[in-house]
C-alpha cells in the first residue's frame, strides 16, 4: 500500500480578513464573541487550533453559520467541523498556513 503526502495549502495566501476595521470591530464584540464565549475548551494545534463547543443542534447551526460568514471574508482559513458519538462535543478545528495560529489566538483572546 502507497500513502502519498496530502499538500493542504498549494498556493500562498494572504493571511487577511476583508471586513473593514469597523465591521471586524462589530463581528468581535457580536457573534464572534457570543460564539467564542461557548467555547467548552481550547486546543492548540500545530498549524491551528480546536474550540470544543456542546453537541447540540443549534451549536452545529451557529458552527455552520460562523464557517459560511468567515469563508467570505477570512479565505486563509481551513475549517473542520467534528462531531463526537452520541451527541457528544462538536470541535471546530481553525487551520491554516504558516501565521494562522496567531491570527487565531489574538481572535480568540479579544
Amino acid at each position: 500500500m502507497r500513502t502519498e503526502e496530502i499538500k493542504l495549502y498549494e498556493d500562498p495566501v494572504e493571511l487577511a480578513c476583508t471586513l473593514s476595521g469597523r465591521e471586524l470591530g462589530e463581528r468581535q464584540d457580536g457573534a464572534l464573541a457570543e460564539l467564542l464565549a461557548g467555547a467548552e475548551e481550547t486546543t492548540e494545534l500545530s498549524d491551528g487550533y480546536e474550540l470544543r463547543f456542546p453537541g447540540s443542534a443549534e451549536w452545529a447551526q451557529s458552527l455552520a453559520a460562523f464557517i459560511e460568514f468567515e469563508r467570505e471574508c477570512c479565505a486563509f482559513f481551513t475549517f473542520e467541523l467534528v462531531f463526537q458519538p452520541q451527541q457528544g462535543p462538536i470541535s471546530l478545528r481553525l487551520r491554516g498556513p504558516d501565521g494562522v495560529k496567531d491570527f487565531v489566538k489574538r481572535m480568540i483572546e479579544v
